[in-house]
């Protein structure tokens, strides 16, 4: 017989043999695999953006990836990583309205408001010595007229000013009888400028005094600061105040509004629809599929909601359906005393002299303090946000993330917006809160 055919088959029976012995003796020995699966904890060594951060997911999904895969080269699927990495997160304190109809005016429309001097058709155009919202207000009761009542319009239409000519945008909505101009966000108070503020201000030549008024030589945003912080000098922390002036432009003179805000020690010019960016240390969680480093889930953040009128009436269907004793004897369908919140003003109220006097279901408030009535507020608030409305709002809550949900509230511990926070709970399926309130 043939050596090499003789060998052959005698490793060939050694083989046969072998696999006998360790299935005999040694049980699965074949469904053990040996593998390198790894589990990777640390910082980010890749490429950061320019900015120094990250504010993409996807951006930072590529980084990741390529990151991993230079240190794992061969590692298998099911390897696990937490990458703790700078990311930013952009918000904004009211979220823009959102139009039914939006619309960017022709120079067919500007033609059909007038093309002598002074009017939008001579140029195409607004400046500051037209009445802007008298003008499109006019076109909307014109262009929408079978539009119903409750609708919304936003209309991008071009200002000339200061050499310059930019796209802006005004949005209205659709009342009884006429149109409004019309935003998400309501200042908690509103103020009108009288000439006896302008004096105050100083009356000499170049000062808001001499003409009362401002012009384009004067900081607005100076005196009007100056102005707040003696005008409301016990405002609290977080109260907003819009207010109208009369400014001085191309021989015409004109009422304008400027928005501010206060921080509990001075005023600034604020504008709720602009973008608020907070770079923070956030884990990445990561997974291998045995191809690709796959981002799971960022750990850390905040996503701001801001309770919009038809939230705060949720919360009144909600109480009239299941807390029927509750409501309110004045505004039987629009105001509840169980969250205290209230669809016709937009607000929670938690007047304790109310509460007490009218809505003491079963005496449950006797000889509760207001610090102790507060606490009760604060608890139904916190389930009718957690249980009610955060479910409605996010279709795929984020365990990683913190929801900020403001809303504004009157009386009880003071007028503004505050704010809860409140984390996703993946093992309850449930929102808990986790801060709050405190005032925004």
């Amino acid at each position: 017989m043939n050596k090499k055919m003789i060998f052959s088959l005698f490793a060939i029976l050694l083989l046969l043999v072998g696999c006998d012995y360790n299935d005999k003796y040694f049980d699965g020995y074949d469904d053990t695999l040996v593998t390198d699966v790894i589990q990777y904890e640390g910082d980010f060594t890749g490429k950061y953006p320019a900015e120094g951060y990250f504010t993409d997911r996807g951006a930072l999904q590529n980084e990741l990836n390529s990151m991993l895969k230079k240190i794992y080269p061969y590692c298998d699927k099911g390897s696990m990583a937490k990458v703790n990495v700078l990311f930013g997160d952009i918000t904004v304190d009211y979220e823009p309205v959102t139009a039914d109809v939006s619309y960017e005016l022709t120079t067919e429309d500007y033609d059909a408001m007038g093309t002598d001097a002074g009017q939008p058709g001579k140029y195409n155009n607004f400046d500051s010595s037209m009445d802007v919202d008298a003008y499109l207000k006019i076109f909307c009761s014109e262009k929408y007229a079978s539009l119903a009542e409750g609708k919304i319009i936003s209309i991008t239409y071009k200002y000339y000013a200061s050499g310059t000519t930019s796209s802006l945008v005004k949005t209205y909505k659709k009342g009884v009888n006429d149109w409004e101009e019309f935003s998400s966000f309501t200042p908690d108070k509103k103020y009108e400028l009288t000439n006896e503020d302008y004096d105050a201000m100083g009356t000499e030549s170049g000062t808001p005094g001499k003409y009362n008024n401002f012009d384009s030589n004067m900081d607005v945003d100076f005196y009007l600061t100056t102005f707040l912080k003696q005008k409301l000098a016990y405002a609290k922390s977080g109260t907003t105040c819009e207010v109208t002036y009369k400014y001085y432009a191309n021989k015409i003179t004109t009422d304008e509004k400027a928005l501010y805000k206060y921080d509990g020690n001075a005023w600034a010019a604020y504008d709720p629809f602009a973008e608020n960016l907070a770079v923070s240390t956030k884990i990445a969680e990561l997974s291998f599929d045995g191809s690709t480093w796959t981002l799971l889930r960022l750990l850390g953040g905040n996503y701001v909601i801001t309770f919009a009128a038809e939230d705060y009436q949720t919360l009144v269907d909600w109480v009239a359906e299941n807390k029927p004793a509750f409501m309110s004897s004045q505004n039987p369908t629009t105001e509840e005393y169980y969250f205290g919140s209230s669809g016709k003003y937009g607000n929670i109220n938690n007047k304790y002299g109310t509460w007490k006097a009218y809505y003491n279901i079963d005496g449950y408030l006797d000889g509760k303090t207001d610090e102790e009535t507060q606490e009760i507020m604060d608890e139904r608030l916190a389930f009718g946000i957690s249980e009610i409305l955060l479910p409605s709002w996010i279709t795929e809550p984020d365990p990683g993330l913190s929801y900020i949900v403001v809303y504004k509230i009157y009386s009880g511990r003071g007028d503004g917006n505050y704010a809860m926070s409140f984390m996703y709970n993946e093992e309850t399926g449930k929102y808990e809160k986790t801060a709050g309130p405190v005032a925004r």
